[in-house]
């Protein structure tokens, strides 16, 4: 009976050794990949990204949707969130599991001669962490989900941050270019007025006004381009480009009819990432209040026990371990789930506050600026107009360059305060995206 006994004892201590995972290190990188173009750069994040792969046509100007699917794949810091689903999934597979038995050995060898050496061998398991176990899985598979929509919101979030900054670009270019234009015939008329003052036929006070005109727009101009390069590098940040890369931007989308603000916000209920992970979230810890109060019940362990004593006289015997719930009933545990439980209501509620009023204030920011874009849109013309009768007037001496100069500047100002609103009106359309948690072309589909 004892060479079966060290027979088990030794098989034990096999599978124990077979059963231990081997180590594979996993060295830091000590360089950053340094990707030739933006096609290589989408090429080497695609691979082995569990992303949707879309094709992008980069002949073509970037649209915003294009930039949000480049900004997924290439900001670093996605990539390193994504890595949070690995360990969410884990934890599923975890919970999964049951529970290991418990081996003990022990020995006596005596030192007298005519006695046996005596052992013993018990094998117990754990019944409670069975009774949990559904609790625990309830809870991985809750947590899970809420860190894959937490992931995605991260994405989403990103990708309208992107949208916005493409759009302020495109209209601070657009700025820009109309204050370079009024640069370029401030400059012309300056000249002009310099040959003309050599020549005597121009006074001096009409020459300093010439010169003064040419400075500022100049000094609008060179205020513009440094715009432009501060939110082309933000944009190229966002979305994992060198500072100096440049993207050729395509046009935003025409503004559609805007839906009322009580079906947005019912949309934004159904359809944000966010708020989809917050009640992800809240399941999770229903699941944990479930499991504290489960652990008031008592813990049972079972197994089994063989002996040998000195004498050689051999027993086999059951055994049964549980916790008795005398003092401590887990209660400890129970209240302090149940407050973190009230707490993330709280913060689902004070969440669902900000996302209304987020909306309601972007849909009045949308519809005040409508009307003034629309004015803009019927003055600019006619501004122009007078302004080519006056440019023309002033070369045949039959209008002051003080008039000339007059709606000359308020040509420029409300061409570039109608680009200005203009701007401002497709942000905010982006944030308003933002806000609901789907772009307009699926709300239309979805109502």
């Amino acid at each position: 009976m004892r060479s079966a006994a060290q027979g088990f004892y030794w098989g034990m201590l096999l599978t124990l050794l077979t059963g231990c995972a081997s180590y594979q290190p996993l060295p830091l990188e000590g360089h950053l990949p340094q990707p030739n173009n933006l096609r290589a750069a989408l090429a080497q994040a695609a691979a082995g990204e569990p992303l949707r792969n879309d094709k992008i046509d980069l002949q073509a100007p970037l649209s915003g949707t294009a930039l949000a699917q480049i900004a997924v794949l290439l900001n670093p810091d996605l990539r390193a969130t994504r890595t949070k689903l690995g360990v969410a999934q884990a934890q599923v597979f975890a919970a999964r599991l049951l529970p290991d038995p418990q081996l003990s050995l022990s020995a006596d060898l005596p030192s007298t001669a005519g006695y046996y050496s005596a052992y013993s061998l018990g094998l117990q398991w754990s019944l409670a962490s069975l009774f949990i176990r559904s609790a625990n899985l309830a809870i991985a598979r809750a947590q899970s989900q809420s860190v894959h929509y937490d992931v995605a919101w991260q994405e989403w979030l990103l990708a309208n941050q992107v949208r916005i900054l493409a759009r302020k670009l495109y209209f601070l270019r657009q700025q820009e270019a109309i204050a370079t234009a009024a640069t370029q015939v401030s400059l012309q008329l300056y000249r002009k007025s310099v040959e003309n003052l050599h020549a005597g036929d121009t006074t001096l006070p009409n020459h300093a006004l010439r010169q003064i005109a040419y400075v500022d727009s100049r000094d609008r101009e060179l205020a513009l381009r440094r715009e432009v390069a501060k939110v082309r590098q933000e944009l190229n940040a966002k979305l994992g480009l060198p500072p100096s890369f440049r993207l050729d931007l395509a046009a935003p989308r025409p503004l559609p009819k805007l839906p009322p603000v009580d079906d947005l916000v019912q949309q934004a209920i159904h359809h944000r990432l966010d708020l989809a992970a917050l009640r992800a979230g809240y399941a999770a810890q229903e699941a944990q209040v479930r499991r504290a109060i489960l652990g008031r019940y008592p813990g049972f362990s079972i197994g089994v026990s063989h002996a040998a004593d000195t004498s050689n006289i051999q027993t086999w015997g059951p055994s049964l371990t549980f916790d008795l719930p005398l003092w401590n009933r887990n209660r400890a545990a129970i209240r302090q789930s149940e407050a973190t439980r009230a707490e993330l209501h709280a913060a689902y509620s004070a969440r669902l506050f900000q996302t209304r009023a987020e909306i309601a204030s972007l849909v009045q920011d949308l519809h005040r600026l409508q009307p003034e874009i629309e004015l803009l849109h019927a003055q600019v013309p006619g501004l122009a107009r007078a302004e080519s009768v006056l440019r023309q007037a002033v070369a045949e001496h039959n209008a002051t360059l003080v008039e000339y100069e007059s709606v000359r500047s308020q040509l420029l100002d409300k061409k570039l305060q109608l680009v200005t609103l203009e701007g401002a009106q497709a942000e905010d359309q982006a944030a308003l995206e933002l806000a609901v948690g789907i772009p307009w072309e699926q709300w239309r589909k979805s109502t």
